[in-house]
């Protein structure tokens, strides 16, 4: 059970994390997202890749004897994208970069986009081979930490039929997923690589990559639990990304991974419920890891956070429960 993307020490939450969480033995250790561009200063910098910032986040949990997983982003979300260095989208120049909902994306596709970051991802994987206190490296293959290339891009008339003319379709994009995942395994990280299964179209795409990653070694994971994941289930669906089926086909092959959608909710309002009946669901169905949004834990642990006096007491027990199993 692990704190997702924990306030840094400038937080005023962050007293919090190191008061109730860092010292919670049911907290097995927290999740960081990384950028890209937060490491990657460039080929014309000396040395190129920096590790301070992300080492000085992951220091106080390390300290505090707790496990740290990355999740490395090589693009972000929103008007600005804060992930992909500089010089790679320059690199890439107009005729391989697209603004898709708002959103600036560049050709995955492209040399000048994969051959850095696969560089990056070889480094990471280096500088942490060493540290014991690192648990599992999840890289992110397409926005953000998961493995669709833009959220909503048949949406966007413009960004479709840019992604079409630079050969984008289903089978494409696995081909790209299974390179970069053959590639990830030819590293051999003494530490779990994951990745973050998405629907791209139906569950095709999705299906493909679980066995091709499962087939590395590499866990899969979904970062959509929420409450339609319970109805669909009950009901014959799928779940997101089909997560349902393919954590019961290959349970005890790899680490299986949930994040929910978002904070939850402690009234079990939709999208992403109450973690009361998310969890049970999800351990049920032979998840291993989880990521709890650190609100959640706050409200379960924090005397002083909203929400606790209302909920903490079914939040902290489901929490425990799962841990042990129960």
């Amino acid at each position: 059970m692990y704190v997702l993307f924990p306030p840094s020490s400038k937080s005023p939450n962050f007293p919090d994390m190191q008061k109730y969480l860092m010292s919670n033995s049911i907290v097995a250790g927290a999740n960081f997202s990384v950028n890209w561009s937060e490491v990657d200063q460039g080929p014309g910098a000396n040395p190129q890749y920096v590790w301070d910032s992300v080492d000085s986040r992951l220091q106080p949990w390390i300290a505090a004897g707790k496990k740290v997983n990355l999740i490395v982003w090589p693009v972000s979300y929103g008007a600005t994208n804060a992930a992909t260095p500089a010089y790679v989208m320059n690199d890439l120049g107009s005729a391989n970069t697209v603004t898709c909902n708002g959103e600036s994306i560049p050709n995955y596709y492209a040399a000048a986009f994969s051959g850095p970051y696969q560089a990056l991802i070889s480094h990471v994987v280096q500088h942490y081979a060493s540290n014991s206190s690192v648990g599992y490296i999840r890289f992110g293959l397409g926005q953000g930490g998961e493995i669709y290339p833009v959220f909503g891009m048949q949406k966007d008339a413009n960004c479709f039929n840019t992604f079409t003319n630079w050969g984008w379709t289903d089978n494409s994009w696995g081909n790209y997923l299974d390179a970069l995942l053959d590639y990830e395994k030819g590293l051999k990280s003494p530490h779990q690589l994951m990745i973050g299964v998405t629907f791209i179209d139906g569950q095709t795409v999705s299906n493909a990559v679980a066995a091709h990653a499962v087939a590395n070694g590499i866990g899969i994971g979904n970062q959509g639990l929420q409450l339609s994941d319970i109805t669909n289930y009950a009901a014959g669906n799928a779940c997101q990304a089909n997560w349902c089926a393919l954590f019961t086909q290959y349970t005890g092959k790899v680490p299986l991974q949930l994040q929910t959608s978002g904070q939850s909710d402690p009234t079990n309002a939709p999208p992403t419920g109450s973690l009361v009946n998310l969890l049970p669901f999800a351990a049920g169905l032979h998840t291993t890891e989880f990521e709890i949004y650190w609100e959640d834990w706050l409200i379960a642990f924090a005397p002083d956070y909203p929400g606790y006096s209302q909920y903490h007491a079914a939040y902290a027990k489901v929490l425990q429960d799962t841990v042990q199993g129960n």
